[in-house]
């Protein structure tokens, strides 16, 4: 993932692949890469897109923390938010941020 946040751009396997492969000793396999990004696609957290044989793929959102709210959100819904605005209780500097956050999506 962390490639695909970095990236300006949607990136095909093999661009993914090359850039993990730099950084490991043992390289991994083309298909081993595709697999991992169609189960990212799968889960809404990776877009694909098609480019004339192939795909492109790039991060649907952020970063993990991002993955990990909205994971949250489509699991609990309204409960999370507010079991979490409970938990902040009287930090109103918090509360406000959260405010923001809710009111300009």
């Amino acid at each position: 993932m962390e490639i695909l946040w970095r990236a300006e751009e949607a990136l095909p396997v093999r661009a993914v692949l090359a850039q993990l492969n730099a950084k490991r000793a043992a390289p991994l396999a083309y298909t081993t890469v595709m697999t991992v990004l169609s189960r990212l696609t799968e889960r809404g957290v990776v877009r694909r897109q098609r480019t004339g044989r192939g795909y492109v793929y790039c991060a649907v959102y952020g970063s993990a923390a991002e993955i990990a709210v909205r994971q949250l959100l489509d699991d609990y819904g309204d409960a999370a938010v507010a079991s979490f605005v409970e938990q902040v209780g009287g930090d109103e500097q918090l509360r406000s941020r959260l405010r923001r956050l809710v009111d300009d999506p």
